[in-house]
């Protein structure tokens, strides 16, 4: 494997891409795909299509074959202990593949199946895998390679890429992308967990959360779990002794929104501050201190006491919040640090 390759780096909604062109056995080696597809007029779940692969195969091993479309693959650096900036060097447009190959390698991986892995294939596995079958080993390919996506959002991205050019039976995406409770026991978990918050009566999130970026809600599935992983919300629950159940992560999650929606009605629903993703995110990222802070104290995480708690702040933070035009990332901890002074949680 070549261990350095040019690569151009870009940023699209603060997602940062890579986009760059590299053999199909070097990709091979360190990808790993869902394990089976859908029939999407059917709706039958069938194993990989073999078949297809090797009539692809067929067509590369022919002179005047050409293979433009782009393979969409997620970089999991985190997963391996690296950042971008370990690997790519911004100044020589250079990613350096050979490391990241190195780390799949050490063992950093804690799922057998995964380990030698680094990327997992979000578009592309028929093209990809053909070269199981080719003479040709080390095609280039033209790559786009996300980075350190939650599994929420490659499943976000995985449906809309399939559903707006056949629909997909939403349902069985777990199914369609090989996602198990035994590998991704987390996400799985908030999977279910967010999608009984929409089904829920009387959950602040009732018929409001977009499961797989599809249908109407003012809230995507990926934002929410992103939002929890990225800030580590886990980390916090473990930290006071609390193991994040389906159940402590219902009920912690459905206390909190729940005395939002209560104290601030006028910014909560569809097109409101608060139920827009920047405001939700930071809020979530707001969860583990109020976590925090009710085990220093003693206190039970209840509805009443959260409540109590969002009382104490002044309506006109958040009301300031609204008139900034607060976005993105930056506007998350712009309005998570307001958040925080507001109710003395420094």
């Amino acid at each position: 494997m070549q261990n350095k390759i040019p690569a151009l780096k870009f940023e699209q909604n603060e997602r940062k891409l890579l986009l760059l062109s590299i053999p199909a056995k070097d990709l091979i080696s360190i990808s790993y795909f869902n394990p089976h597809e859908k029939d999407r007029e059917t709706g039958i779940q069938r194993p990989y299509n073999k078949t297809r692969s090797k009539e692809i195969a067929t067509y590369i091993d022919s002179d005047e074959a050409v293979l433009a479309n782009n393979i969409i693959i997620n970089f999991e650096l985190e997963k391996l202990g690296l950042t971008l900036a370990d690997v790519y060097n911004e100044d020589k447009h250079l990613l350096d593949i050979g490391r990241i190959a190195k780390e799949a390698n050490n063992g950093t991986r804690k799922v057998k199946e995964l380990q030698g892995k680094a990327a997992f294939v979000i578009d592309g596995q028929h093209r990809l895998r053909a070269f199981n079958y080719t003479a040709k080993k080390y095609f280039p390919l033209v790559v786009t390679a996300l980075v350190d996506l939650s599994l929420a959002e490659v499943a976000e991205i995985f449906v809309k890429i399939n559903y707006y050019q056949k629909p997909v039976n939403k349902s069985l995406v777990l199914d369609l992308l090989g996602i198990s409770p035994t590998i991704f026991p987390q996400y799985y978990r908030l999977h279910n967990v967010v999608n009984k918050l929409n089904d829920d009566f009387e959950s602040p999130f009732y018929g409001k959360i977009r499961m797989l970026g599809i249908g109407k809600g003012f809230i995507s599935q990926a934002s929410i779990i992103g939002a929890i992983q990225q800030y580590k919300v886990d980390k916090v629950l473990r930290n006071v002794g609390v193991e994040p159940t389906e159940k402590i992560w219902y009920d912690i999650i459905w206390n909190f929104f729940k005395a939002v929606s209560s104290v601030f009605s006028d910014l909560w629903g569809e097109g409101r501050f608060l139920s827009k993703t920047v405001g939700i995110r930071a809020l979530i990222k707001l969860m583990g201190d109020v976590v925090r802070e009710f085990d220093r104290k003693g206190m039970e995480f209840s509805y009443l006491n959260v409540q109590k708690l969002f009382r104490r702040i002044d309506k006109k933070v958040l009301v300031s919040a609204e008139k900034d035009g607060l976005i993105g990332e930056k506007g998350v901890r712009i309005f998570y640090d307001r958040l925080k002074i507001g109710l003395n949680l420094t």
